[in-house]
């Protein structure tokens, strides 16, 4: 089922929230309004529940103007990052409840609850309390809860920032996996990049109550518009630009790129990000790489992460591998540029 949000505004008192949005949703996707706190994801994910009233704006859905409409007459489903499950009832309970509020007799719903917990992985948990599940379970019949009344659209606030880092992988898979078998279109709020880009087919990332910019995760990666963007979305460093002899250069380097656009490059930036990187020997050409102090190195399993600072003051993260011999603090190292386009943004 297809959303449109059409020029919405939220205002509480005098901090505007949402601040005229536009927003397409499509039907059958997995779209994620990624932000810091405070951007108005949640804000937003409320006005689309009929939790929260407009200021002003129109919320559509399939071409039917729902702006007025209560919650109960939007067929939208939501599951809350508690999941807020009944510690009284069942887990076939818990799942047939949008059922039972709806009039079905007790075998019908029993029976559609079991199905549900098929789909989720869980049907031989069906007559425990909620008391007696793991986190990760919980989630799932939340989510089986949400999803067992057929709504238009399924509403997820921070659906998995209540587990641990393990589980939080394991299940952004599994959400995945039930986002395609169920094709309900699902529209998810996090501050979390790595789950965004795991989950959606589109990423709609917010700051101060606007959408900074919208499209495919790996998009937004490879072409952020703004700084914001490139800053938030993942690790980079904005490079400055030289030109000498007519060739395009990073700055305070001897190392040549190319860019994948024809802009100002005294007014831009390249957008350098750690796996552009390489430690390299010291005996490597000189125009091929350039210099950096090492920071701190940091173990992290099979690779290891050393932190650096080039000449120009800019600071990164690069990742070696153990095999590799580790430079030490305060040593400087060569690095080489693996990526040679680079994509520039208006800094």
């Amino acid at each position: 089922m297809s959303m449109s949000l059409k020029n919405i505004v939220k205002d509480f008192g005098k901090t505007r929230a949402v601040d005229n949005i536009n927003l397409e949703i499509r039907n059958g996707e997995f779209l994620t309004l990624l932000g810091p706190s405070g951007c108005g994801k949640t804000t937003m994910l409320r006005i689309i529940a009929g939790l929260e009233n407009v200021t002003s704006g129109n919320v559509f859905l399939n071409g039917k103007n729902i702006t007025s409409d209560s919650p109960s007459k939007r067929d939208i489903s939501i599951m809350f990052q508690d999941y807020a499950l009944f510690p009284h009832m069942t887990i076939n309970e818990n799942v047939a409840y949008g059922l039972r509020m709806r009039g079905l007799r007790k075998k019908e719903r029993e029976k559609m609850a079991n199905q549900w917990l098929e789909v989720v992985q869980l049907p031989e948990l069906s007559k425990r309390l909620p008391s007696e599940l793991s986190g990760g379970q919980k989630q799932r019949v939340a989510l089986a809860r949400a999803l067992i009344t057929n709504p238009k659209i399924l509403l997820l606030d921070e659906p998995l920032s209540a587990l641990d880092a393990n589980l939080r992988v394991t299940l952004r898979e599994e959400l995945r996996r039930i986002h395609k078998k169920v094709g309900t279109t699902f529209i998810c709020v996090t501050h979390d990049q790595e789950e965004a880009m795991t989950l959606s087919d589109r990423i709609a990332i917010l700051k101060d109550g606007k959408i900074e910019q919208i499209g495919q995760p790996n998009l937004l990666y490879d072409k952020p518009n703004t700084k914001f963007v490139a800053e938030f979305f993942g690790k980079c460093s904005l490079w400055p630009l030289k030109k000498a002899k007519n060739r395009l250069m990073l700055d305070n380097t001897d190392v040549e790129c190319k860019v994948n656009s024809i802009t100002e490059f005294k007014k831009s930036k390249a957008v350098i990000r750690p796996e552009f990187l390489k430690i390299v020997a010291k005996e490597s050409k000189a125009n091929e790489t350039f210099k950096a102090k090492v920071l701190d190195v940091l173990p992290k399993g099979a690779m290891n992460q050393v932190t650096v600072e080039f000449q120009n003051g800019l600071i990164m993260d690069i990742e070696v591998a153990r095999s590799q011999v580790m430079p030490k603090l305060s040593e400087y190292v060569q690095v080489k540029l693996l990526q040679k386009t680079l994509h520039l943004i208006n800094s």
